[in-house]
């Protein structure tokens, strides 16, 4: 008789082990399958950050802006160490390399002839405004077009300074360099 019992015991043992492994796996898999968040694809959450980016102290190589495909101000290093600002405008009027070109950079300026883009001349800071006097009319410019002569012209500027154009055909109030969307 109390091998009887002892058996019906170790069975009810046993179902009692089986229920409860089954609850179990039953709430893992109800907590993994239920937890209430759905996927999703990528989420857009707008621009990368953007930070001022300045020449190091002592540096004559400045930086030239450029366009992303997505039309947004990036900035190169001009590759012209003894000029400076200068050389950066000088550069930016030149436009992209076929290598800056080939990684998708652009420009919003009108193509300009390297003799004519060398007599670009910056002056400045006085004060507060920087003065670039270019070879092209400045009036019909894109707000990019100007925001990447200006960031040009400042981006070697001790502080936050504003640039005039001043083109052939007029002169245009002083602006700051805007790198964010135009």
């Amino acid at each position: 008789m109390s091998r009887i019992r002892g058996a019906a015991r170790a069975a009810r043992a046993a179902r009692a082990a089986r229920a409860r492994a089954v609850s179990a796996g039953a709430a893992a898999g109800l907590l993994l399958a239920g937890c209430g968040i759905k996927t999703t694809g990528v989420v857009e959450s707008g621009a990368p950050a953007e930070i001022a980016v300045s020449a190091p102290d002592g540096s004559a190589d400045s930086l030239v802006y450029f366009l992303t495909p997505d039309r947004r101000l990036t900035a190169v290093r001009s590759g012209y160490g003894a000029e400076g600002a200068q050389g950066a405008l000088f550069r930016l009027l030149a436009g992209p390399s076929r290598r800056e070109l080939a990684s998708g950079l652009g420009t919003a300026l009108p193509a300009v002839d390297a003799g004519l883009a060398a007599t670009t001349i910056r002056t400045g800071p006085v004060g507060d405004i920087v003065d670039v006097d270019l070879p092209i009319d400045v009036a019909g410019l894109s707000d990019l077009a100007r925001s990447q002569i200006v960031c040009t012209a400042v981006a070697d500027a001790a502080s936050q300074v504003e640039a005039r154009l001043r083109g052939q055909d007029t002169v245009l109030p002083p602006e700051p360099c805007r790198t964010g969307p135009l």
